[in-house]
């Protein structure tokens, strides 16, 4: 058990009874830094960062119709990943103010409510033609350093738990702008804010050239691929020959919009995943003994594997996996959700970056190996098409959560592969895995200047 003495007079400043806020590590750091160690400065403070806070009021989401002019909405878990696509698209008339719930280039977001509070994001060229919810709070701040070196504070643990320290809710943890607004920032030494800028200003610079370059190459490619069909325009029942049925009679394998796009794709020079790649998703299911990050191996969900920002990671002890490496991931290997839902994320590709070459996946990722290694990034490109993609979504099965497995995936007809280079395309990729690298360096600048500051007093 945990105890804590505190005076009457910090009970009616706070206004808070909860043990939970009082004994939280954030409010420790933030009391002893309101002491004068180290030195500190108010968010909204004019003097230094003089930052602009706010959140959106709630709204009604507005769903476009076909053919209307419509807005790509994010949900704050979006943010988060390598590629973030939209979840949903928004009626751009039918949606009062809807230009409120743009983001800005330049905007530091921090997610205010859920489970896993507290993950900041920096608004880049990709994410700014987006619309956002009010479940983000904004941070706008005119001086770049000041802004930058913000960042790496709230993505280190120290500026976490500080942000953590106000929240509240009985079932859905939740802070409001007040409570970031309010925020007192640890400041270390002006050369240390200016390294720290640097580094987190060349993350942010990495991760926005390899998001828009294979936003740009994807893009190139789909333009020279038969067009999708219009799902309007598939017949209400059809009718196929019974040596066309394979081991499935339902209706999703046999679209007709789905074997249009398979016919075109062979006639362009298309050919059979299973042809160029191997597929794996290994079976069982396994104990979730999860320890800590010392005792375990990392392991991912089909929701953290496209995440750039990782949320809630976890270990597994090595003894909870039979013949472990089943599970782990590979250089230059593609891995998507295999399991989920079809109309969200299932089939979404990520390349495994350098940081989690030897990482282990749970059961619900698939993995593509290309027989050719040089063509694992033209791969990653075909089969992240829509014309992959709508055939692999056809072959889910399953009644609450839909389920893929390898075989679906090696019948897939895949466009012609790209004539970029492979190479080109896992260029990016790596560029995720140097920002990543940029922002630990910023972290550990933040945690040991914070560190021995703290201690030498």
């Amino acid at each position: 058990m945990r105890a804590l003495e505190i005076e009457f007079s910090e009970l009616v400043e706070t206004s808070r009874l909860d043990a939970y806020f009082h004994l939280s590590p954030g409010r420790r750091l933030a009391k002893y830094a309101s002491d004068g160690v180290p030195r500190h400065e108010a968010l909204a403070s004019r003097e230094v960062f003089d930052a602009e806070v706010w959140a959106p009021p709630r709204f009604k989401r507005v769903y476009a119709v076909q053919g209307e002019p419509a807005m790509p909405y994010l949900r704050p878990s979006d943010t988060l990943n390598f590629l973030p696509s939209a979840a949903d698209f928004l009626s751009a008339e039918r949606n009062p103010n809807v230009r409120k719930y743009q983001i800005d280039p330049g905007t530091i977001l921090v997610t205010c409510s859920g489970r896993n509070l507290g993950p900041t994001v920096y608004v880049d060229e990709y994410l700014s033609g987006f619309l956002l919810s009010h479940d983000m709070v904004r941070i706008k701040i005119e001086d770049e350093d000041l802004r930058f070196y913000l960042l790496g504070l709230l993505g280190s643990e120290t500026g976490q738990l500080l942000l953590r320290k106000d929240k509240s809710g009985s079932v859905i943890d939740h802070i409001s702008a007040d409570h970031v607004s309010s925020l007192q920032v640890p400041m270390v030494e002006e050369a240390q804010i200016a390294k720290v800028a640097d580094l987190i200003r060349k993350a942010v610079n990495l991760r926005e050239d390899a998001r828009l370059s294979l936003q740009r190459l994807q893009k190139e490619y789909e333009a020279t691929l038969p067009k999708i069909p219009n799902p309007k325009s598939t017949p209400a029942s059809w009718t196929i020959s019974s040596s066309e049925l394979c081991n499935r009679i339902d209706a999703a394998p046999y679209l007709d919009s789905v074997q249009k796009v398979r016919k075109a794709l062979l006639d362009s020079g298309g050919c059979k995943l299973a042809d160029i790649a191997e597929a794996l998703k290994p079976l069982g299911r396994y104990r979730t003994n999860y320890v800590d990050s010392a005792h375990g191996v990392p392991i991912l969900s089909g929701g953290q594997l496209l995440q750039a920002k990782l949320l809630n990671p976890k270990f597994i002890a090595r003894q909870a996996l039979t013949e472990i490496e089943r599970y782990r991931l590979g250089s230059g290997w593609i891995a998507y959700p295999a399991d989920g839902r079809a109309e969200e994320a299932l089939g979404e590709p990520v390349m495994v970056i350098k940081s989690r070459e030897d990482w282990l996946a749970s059961g619900h990722v698939g993995r593509l190996v290309s027989k050719i290694r040089e063509d694992a990034g033209r791969l990653y490109l075909s089969f992240k098409t829509p014309h992959a993609q709508m055939q692999l979504k056809a072959l889910c099965s399953g009644s609450v959560v839909d389920a893929t497995f390898p075989e679906d995936a090696l019948s897939i007809i895949l466009p012609p592969l790209p004539e970029t280079t492979g190479q080109s395309i896992e260029n990016c990729w790596a560029k995720f895995h140097e920002a990543e690298e940029c922002e630990e360096k910023a972290y550990a600048i933040i945690e040991e200047e914070l560190g021995s500051i703290w201690q030498s007093s």
